[in-house]
């Protein structure tokens, strides 16, 4: 079984200008039209059995609108599983608390949060609300971590150390971080990072070098690694044929293709 863990779609109407605009801004490829039957489509090619789709609420007015829409999508498809969406203001006019809430009680697994596009530290107190939301409902956060090619990478605010701050004040949240850990940062995460009680994806990793994602996958352990392309920007089929070189035996490539993504999932 393949699952991909970090993957990205757009509203029907936007999604080619949105991936072309994006593409345009970061500098990369990207790989089909930017829409949910595109996803499809390579998911066929490249035999990924279910792909999570992670949407960033850019503006907090949006976080509502969003997670009903990722709620009324999870109702009808059976392979593509939506996160649902959270700000870091939107507290300011709604309550944290009652959102995260109602999208458990509708079946959403996880929340997406990049502190980039959204312009927050993730070590700021200001985000003890969502967290505190997160751990008494047992969701998890997919946080985006390290750089991001759209921005100034001296300005980063997911940074390595930032993440083991809250790591470290929050024991008991279930953080996946992006990007092993941190993009174009992953000297910090040995440093920061590796082997504390935190899962890294591999999304839009393949340009790492072999030896640095296989000593890092070696120290942090393959059962806190789970396999993530961050589509459309890197393709399945191009990713997992760089981890499955780098990894030798059967169960570990298992723990991250599928069965860690299973348990947070919580889905046989």
């Amino acid at each position: 079984m393949l699952i991909d863990f970090h993957t990205h779609f757009y509203p029907e109407d936007i999604a080619q200008n949105t991936v072309k605009k994006l593409s345009q801004l970061a500098g990369f490829k990207f790989y089909g039209e930017g829409t949910i039957d595109s996803l499809k489509q390579f998911m066929e090619m490249d035999g990924v059995d279910i792909s999570i789709n992670a949407p960033v609420a850019t503006k907090p007015e949006q976080v509502k609108s969003i997670n009903r829409k990722m709620i009324d999508i999870n109702k009808n498809e059976k392979n593509i599983i939506c996160l649902g969406a959270m700000h870091p203001l939107f507290g300011k006019n709604d309550n944290v608390e009652e959102e995260i809430d109602f999208i458990v009680k509708n079946g959403i697994k996880g929340i997406k949060m990049h502190p980039e596009y959204q312009s927050f530290y993730p070590d700021d107190g200001g985000m003890k609300v969502i967290y505190d939301a997160c751990i008494k409902n047992d969701i998890f956060i997919l946080f985006h971590a390290g750089a991001d090619a759209a921005f100034d990478f001296d300005d980063a605010k997911g940074t390595p150390k930032r993440f083991r701050q809250v790591i470290k004040s929050y024991p008991k949240l279930k953080i996946i971080l992006a990007h092993m850990g941190g993009y174009q940062m992953w000297d910090m995460v040995y440093k920061e990072l590796v082997g504390l009680n935190v899962y890294f994806d591999t999304a839009f990793c393949n340009e790492m070098d072999d030896n640095i994602m296989a000593n890092l996958i070696k120290e942090h352990g393959c059962d806190k690694i789970v396999f993530g392309t961050d589509f459309p920007w890197e393709r399945v089929s191009v990713l997992s044929n760089k981890i499955k070189k780098l990894i030798n035996d059967t169960e570990s490539k298992n723990k991250i293709f599928c069965l860690n993504a299973k348990k947070l999932l919580n889905i046989e």
